[in-house]
């Protein structure tokens, strides 16, 4: 399964080792800098709005790294415009406070999750044991936070 991550780069260490621990369950990371060769990473730069857009119609699922800055707000409805199923993840239940998270985040189709990486990367790994298509929502319920 393909999917988009978001996040700010204060979180940029986590988010690598999120990234393997992803790869070794199979999983794809569309937007991951790491996978744009050297000779590419200037056009990439050049035009990263569409880098970007290509990457949510690329992927299965987004996954939202909290904190990730104002620009996961665009992200995410981009997103939810295509009916991607969506995963927004923070490490502290802090960031679901009703001051700092997203209406969007209560829609049905996102999925919220706290806690440790290992609880993060067990949720994900149920989407692709359950066999997620474009049309159904996660085989998740909030009741898994």
């Amino acid at each position: 399964m393909k999917y988009y991550i978001a996040s700010d780069e204060k979180n940029l260490k986590q988010v690598r080792s999120l990234i393997k621990k992803l790869n070794a369950k199979g999983f794809t990371c569309v937007n991951d800098s790491n996978l744009i060769e050297n000779d590419d990473k200037q056009g990439v730069i050049d035009s990263i709005g569409e880098y970007e857009k290509k990457g949510i119609e690329d992927a299965d699922f987004m996954l939202i790294f909290l904190t990730a800055g104002k620009g996961n707000l665009y992200e995410l409805g981009y997103a939810l415009s295509l009916n991607k199923k969506i995963v927004v993840y923070s490490p502290e239940k802090d960031n679901y406070h009703i001051n700092k998270k997203s209406i969007f985040h209560n829609l049905p189709g996102v999925t919220i999750c706290s806690g440790t990486l290992y609880k993060l990367v067990k949720l994900i790994h149920t989407l692709s044991s359950q066999g997620v298509d474009e049309t159904s929502s996660l085989p998740l319920n909030k009741s898994q936070m």
